[in-house]
């Protein structure tokens, strides 16, 4: 169940903070990292066996395209956790930037699945959308639809993250995340 306050009987148990904690930092950075490398290279064996995929190289127009498309699914990503995190708790989201995330959070305290549910539903959402975009459209749209995709998931390292951790501690939960800032409370049986 979620919270607009924090119900009496709970405890702090940790938080994850990706602005101060070096070691999530730095935990959070080589997951990006990977799943920026493996799609990656997925997307070259897939340049090679799938027709006029190479063909965007050449169409300036493609390139501009795909840049855009890269900076209009930050915003996008960002709303679907907003949008969830509203649809679960009606508290209204914020949104911001503080580099190198931007985010969305909420003063609402959720419980554990509801927020893996959240923190990953811009995964989930984008990831179905594009690959159904991918299989559909013409060879040419194939990289600068990839290259979204490949955004999704490495921009999505924080949330996985986020969802793996808390899907690891003991105990009743509930959490409340301001964005680059999850504080964790665990209920205490009296």
């Amino acid at each position: 169940m979620n919270h607009k306050t924090l119900p009496k009987g709970y405890r702090y148990a940790g938080n994850l903070d990706f602005t101060r904690n070096r070691r999530q930092i730095v935990a959070v950075l080589k997951l990006a990292v990977a799943l920026t490398a493996i799609p990656l290279a997925i997307g070259v064996a897939v340049s090679l066996a799938r027709p006029g995929v190479t063909a965007f190289v050449r169409d300036f127009r493609m390139w501009l395209c795909m840049a855009l498309m890269l900076v209009a699914y930050i915003p996008l990503h960002e709303l679907t956790h907003g949008a969830v995190m509203y649809a679960l708790s009606g508290v209204k989201p914020s949104f911001g930037v503080r580099l190198p995330y931007a985010w969305a959070g909420s003063t609402a305290w959720f419980d554990r699945r509801s927020h893996v549910v959240t923190a990953l539903a811009p995964l989930a959402v984008w990831g179905a959308i594009l690959q159904i975009l991918i299989a559909v459209l013409p060879g040419r749209w194939f990289w600068p639809l990839w290259a979204v995709q490949i955004s999704n998931l490495s921009g999505s390292a924080g949330d996985i993250y986020c969802a793996w951790a808390l899907m690891r501690m003991d105990g009743e939960l509930l959490i409340q995340d301001t964005g680059t800032r999850m504080r964790v409370m665990r209920y205490v049986d009296r």
